[in-house]
């Protein structure tokens, strides 16, 4: 089902395993990178959802200022999130692959009450979402 599609964003979800897969198709504007955060926050919570995944490939690196408010205002409401596991898939693009990495350590002293792994492509990603196993 699906949730908001825009040009440069879609947010499905599958109900077979309540997973919700948010997929970047290209740049947009740093007020629509951070609208669309926050939806996929609020659909997150409202749905009660325990597993998705964020498919960074097409996006491209975040501008510093944007870069800044995901590592301070959106860590903070994207760790109280309801979900038992997240997957990234890598950026094509390697300076926002590294800005991906710099989520995941932001803070030594950060704990994620959730599992979270990066992947290089969706259906790794998905598998381990519902069977905690990766594909070889």
């Amino acid at each position: 089902m699906v949730l908001s599609s825009t040009p440069f964003h879609h947010l499905e979800h599958y109900p077979a395993h309540n997973v919700v897969v948010s997929q970047w198709y290209g740049p947009c504007s740093s007020q629509e990178y951070r609208n669309t955060l926050m939806q996929f926050l609020h659909l997150i919570e409202e749905m009660r959802i325990p597993y998705a995944i964020a498919d960074r490939r097409l996006l491209p690196p975040m501008p510093v200022e944007d870069n800044r408010w995901t590592l301070n205002e959106y860590l903070e409401k994207f760790l109280r999130l309801p979900l038992k596991r997240f997957a990234f898939i890598n950026s094509f693009d390697p300076v926002a692959e590294r800005q991906i990495h710099r989520f995941l350590e932001n803070n030594k002293n950060t704990v994620f009450p959730f599992e979270m792994r990066v992947f290089d492509d969706l259906t790794s990603a998905y598998d381990w979402l519902i069977t905690g196993k990766e594909r070889h």
